[in-house]
């Protein structure tokens, strides 16, 4: 039995009991929402959910509690999500790998339509990053190094975004990484500062405190920060496609409209607000909500594209 289904036995046995379709209540909701991080405390997906639940939490008038479901890049708690009862209360933060590079890249409990997608938070561009202490402190100097010898780096599941991306972006700067899996990208982080690896493939509400704190460089990143307005980007070296993260709220499918409807509204509302904006920018991350047919199309193309790129890479 595959390790990560056979992790998932336990929860999903109990949880998938009185998962059928169950009608929204008219005061929906009348008790605590759950929301399931699949990676570890203090990660880019662990931040920019509980930002998100803060705010909500006002606006719905019930509390909505983050928990931390760690394993498999990210499978794990996105399984037990996904056995979850379909009513609203139990939520989960997907993203990139989650939902739509791991179900193409391994074997998983879920798939894409297994969820009712309901809103999109922030994006976050990815980014190779390094020591202070490291002897590496251009992308230029990494690669050349990394040509000639076995480079360590981070990364957050065998297969998630961060592995298939950097993946991407070594095949075409020429070198080949050792990839040692965390559980989240803060976890990377705290190996690549500790001296324990190389390098991480890393977002910024996991990069940018070590950076700003001067313990950390980075190398290049997808995109120009104005927090961080001197980095080179990949295209800079010639490296070419789109190396973006995020993050979004997702339910079980089968999830009532009235559901999808009312955490919309009160998160369209709640991202207007100047203390969230704030919240988001002070981690690093982008606001960019999003919802409804464009978003949901958008990433069944992208789903489509990894699972082509699974097939070329077997």
């Amino acid at each position: 039995m595959n390790i990560v289904k056979k992790s998932l036995l336990g929860f999903m046995g109990a949880l998938a009991i009185g998962a059928s379709a169950t009608p929204a209540l008219a005061d929906y909701p009348n008790k605590p929402i759950k929301v399931i991080v699949p990676y570890g405390a203090g990660g880019d997906s662990d931040l920019t959910t509980r930002i998100w639940a803060d705010a909500v939490e006002d606006e719905l008038g019930v509390p909505v509690v983050v928990i931390n479901k760690t394993g498999g890049g990210g499978v794990v708690g996105t399984g037990i999500a996904s056995a979850a009862r379909n009513d609203g209360y139990t939520l989960v933060n997907a993203g990139l790998s989650t939902m739509l590079v791991s179900p193409n890249f391994s074997s998983t409990p879920y798939d894409f339509d297994s969820f009712t997608p309901i809103i999109k938070m922030t994006s976050l561009p990815f980014a190779v990053v390094v020591s202070k202490e490291s002897p590496y402190q251009t992308f230029e100097e990494f690669v050349a190094a990394a040509k000639t010898k076995t480079m360590t780096q981070g990364s957050f599941g065998a297969s998630s975004s961060g592995t298939v991306l950097a993946t991407i972006i070594a095949d075409q700067a020429g070198y080949k990484p050792k990839f040692v899996h965390a559980n989240s990208t803060s976890e990377s982080m705290t190996s690549v500062i500790g001296g324990h690896i190389d390098s991480a493939i890393s977002l910024p509400p996991a990069f940018g405190p070590h950076v700003e704190a001067g313990r950390a460089t980075i190398l290049a990143m997808n995109q120009k920060m104005e927090k961080f307005p001197n980095v080179p980007t990949f295209a800079d070296y010639g490296i070419k496609g789109s190396f973006e993260g995020w993050s979004g709220i997702f339910a079980p499918k089968g999830v009532p409209q009235e559901v999808v409807d009312k955490l919309v509204a009160v998160t369209e509302k709640v991202m207007q607000d100047p203390k969230v904006i704030q919240s988001y920018q002070n981690i690093g991350a982008i606001v960019d909500f999003r919802y409804g047919d464009d978003w949901i199309s958008d990433m069944k193309l992208t789903y489509q594209i990894m699972k082509d790129t699974a097939e070329k890479m077997k």
